[in-house]
């Protein structure tokens, strides 16, 4: 990470005034086989995006500890979902998405790897039906909001939540939120992007362009119960919406430092930034400290 180019960028995002306008969603301009595709080039739990995944999915831990069935709102392939459910057997989950092609995916990963505590459901989260007869005390979203049409859909799926959870359970929520100028855009993406770009980065742009503004998030945080929200420090390039966290197993508490310590040195160092800028951000009891 180039220190210029990063004291560039929270000068651009900082001082900046205007909102660059939001973009479609990728969906819209990649179309369900090409986020497959893209899923493939660059999505791996230990590619790239390792460290990402490692440090939400030590936060989720924390958060849905001791809960019983857990609803992953927009699973897609389900890469987080899967590493979640591996560090949490107890924990009964149900992947919903939209679309039966990437849960078709998710499930093919899941028997693969032997992960038996996942069931996978067809619906809209923004209006799910599937949940109706089951008791669903925690819920999770990650990297899916911006995968919405509408910031009126924003605020069906969060007030779905609340509805299905009440005001005692667990939820964590994980996404991006929009940057101010294109070229802070193109700043992360090509932090870890291969030269020329593959069609993970044309996800991820896809995905920084889609983007709700951390005003909007806040809003249709209100809805839920017990929620606090956290961004990325100075830059809310990434924000965190969490109920609060629960005692995690000094057991579960172990194998996540051992991942961390696994990692190549790269994606470890990726990982600390994020920890790094999270908890300046006012983030605290981190799992990997």
């Amino acid at each position: 990470m180039s220190a210029f180019g990063m004291a560039r960028m929270f000068a651009r995002e900082v001082l900046g005034r205007s909102q660059q306008p939001r973009g479609a969603t990728p969906a819209a301009l990649l179309g369900v086989d090409g986020i497959i595709a893209a899923m493939e080039d660059g999505g791996a739990s230990d590619g790239r995006t390792a460290a990402g995944y490692l440090y939400h999915s030590a936060r989720i831990s924390v958060v849905i500890a001791g809960s019983n069935i857990c609803a992953d709102f927009g699973c897609g392939t389900g890469v987080q979902l899967l590493q979640v459910a591996q560090l949490n057997p107890a924990i009964q989950f149900l992947g919903i998405d939209r679309e039966p092609t990437m849960l078709a995916r998710a499930k093919t990963a899941a028997e693969r790897v032997g992960i038996p505590n996942v069931e996978w459901m067809v619906d809209d989260i923004t209006r799910p039906t599937v949940l109706r007869e089951r008791k669903v005390d925690a819920v999770i979203s990650t990297m899916t909001l911006h995968n919405l049409e509408t910031a009126t859909d924003l605020m069906a799926c969060t007030s779905a939540m609340a509805s299905l959870i009440g005001t005692n359970g667990a939820v964590y929520i994980e996404d991006f939120a929009r940057l101010k100028s294109p070229r802070s855009i193109d700043f992360f993406v090509g932090l870890n992007a291969p030269i020329p770009y593959d069609r993970f980065a044309d996800l991820y742009r896809c995905s920084l362009n889609a983007a709700f503004t951390v005003r909007e998030l806040r809003e249709v945080a209100t809805v839920l119960s017990g929620i606090n929200v956290h961004t990325t420090f100075l830059v809310p390039f990434l924000v965190v919406i969490k109920t609060a966290d629960r005692t995690l197993a000094p057991t579960l508490r172990a194998r996540i430092h051992a991942m961390r310590d696994a990692l190549p040195t790269t994606y470890k160092k990726d990982l600390d930034d994020l920890r790094k800028f999270f908890a300046l951000g006012g983030l605290a009891n981190d799992p990997f400290a």
